[in-house]
């Protein structure tokens, strides 16, 4: 169970570290590092330093490696009761301030095989499992034997490789150095191998070897971290439901402002149709005469020997039907009308017998006068009867 849940482990480490978004993430920390001022890098850099072990023949080594340079404090001979060395070991520690730092084992690459191993890509997503199906293939030793680690070096896409950099330990070589120093208080965190440049960066122990160093100030870091990021999500969250309410606040005073300006639009609209109308009405009353004024020139006009049986006044025009004395005599008094021009008959006329008067209809046009009374306009149509 133990052993297919480190399986699982590794594997979803595998996917994590081959993942873009892993890539990202370390660009992204990278660059808002290289933003951060001097100082805080610098204690940034302090607070993640680690403790690094040597064992060699006759002493151990404690060091410290902060951003990949490893400066060693102090040495303790392993001659010494592994008891009574506890004491000066947490001293140490203590005096340089990394009593709650992790601790990872240096090994001499002269015990340590690396490799560069070319596999699918396809395996990349399960490297923990394949690599160990390929551990007899492409080293001396069996899977079960070693402890080993890998680094991506990069990726062929032509040739559908993935570069691995293996890096393989014997277990009887790692066993008893851990031995050792868990004798004298030092639990091992990481197995790391130390280069020509500082620590390759590779952790050979399995996850159920390592020991887990509490370190309360990174823990008390993270908590504020945490909070500082629960109180920026809930002022984001706060700040962004009142910003929805102010803008909701404001659609809703817009709208209401909208459609204030659409009805007095509509008012606008409506006052420049009637004044339009009234434009209109009034050219009408400036190029037509009032029926009234038209009757009342007809009345006028027509001797008292005439008779209307029918009178019709239009917009421009005038029917004159009736009988008179002298119809003949009638056109020219139409025409010398100031309200009336054009006139002629409709027809011929003729004598009614009964009465002996000629019966005529004329018609004829209606001139504006040269200023218009300011009343209401013709009524087209307009009929009189007499």
């Amino acid at each position: 169970m133990a052993l297919a849940l480190d399986n699982k482990l590794q594997e979803w480490r595998a996917r994590v570290q081959a993942s873009p978004l892993n890539a990202y993430w370390r660009w992204w920390l990278g660059e808002l590092k290289d933003i951060m001022p001097v100082s805080w890098r610098e204690k940034l850099q302090h607070a993640m330093r680690r403790v690094t072990l040597e064992v060699g023949e006759r002493a151990v080594t404690l060091g410290v490696d902060e951003s990949g340079h490893v400066e060693r404090l102090e040495s303790f001979p392993l001659s010494q009761d592994s008891d009574l060395q506890k004491q000066a070991v947490r001293d140490a520690l203590t005096r340089a301030e990394l009593h709650e730092s992790p601790r990872v084992l240096m090994l001499d690459r002269a015990g340590v095989l690396r490799k560069e191993v070319r596999l699918p890509l396809a395996a990349e997503s399960n490297l923990h499992q394949v690599l160990r199906f390929e551990m007899d293939r492409q080293t001396p030793f069996r899977a079960d034997d070693v402890y080993f680690d890998w680094k991506i070096l990069g990726h062929d896409k032509e040739a559908g490789q993935v570069r691995i950099d293996l890096v393989v330990a014997p277990r009887t070589e790692v066993d008893p150095l851990c031995q050792t120093l868990a004798a004298r208080g030092l639990g091992v965190s990481s197995v790391d191998i130390l280069g020509d440049d500082g620590p390759v960066g590779v952790n050979l122990l399995p996850p159920d070897k390592r020991v887990k160093v509490v370190n309360r100030k990174s823990r008390f870091n993270q908590v504020l971290a945490l909070a500082a990021v629960v109180l920026i999500a809930v002022f984001m969250t706060a700040s962004l439901a009142f910003r929805s309410h102010q803008v909701s606040e404001l659609e809703t005073a817009i709208e209401e402002v909208r459609e204030e300006a659409l009805r007095v639009q509509r008012i606008r609209d409506q006052i420049n149709d009637t004044m339009e109308s009234a434009g209109f009405l009034a050219e009408r009353r400036q190029a037509s005469p009032m029926a009234v004024d038209v009757l009342a020139g007809v009345t006028e006009t027509l001797p008292d020997n005439t008779f209307l049986d029918r009178l019709v006044v239009g917009q421009n025009t005038v029917q004159m039907q009736g009988k008179s004395q002298n119809a003949q005599a009638l056109i020219e008094r139409v025409n010398d009308s100031p309200m009336m021009g054009s006139a002629e008959f409709r027809g011929s006329t003729r004598i009614e017998p009964q009465s002996g008067l000629e019966i005529f209809e004329i018609n004829a046009s209606v001139e504006a006068p040269e200023e218009a009374p300011a009343q209401p306009p013709v009524e087209p149509g307009g009929e009189a009867e007499s």
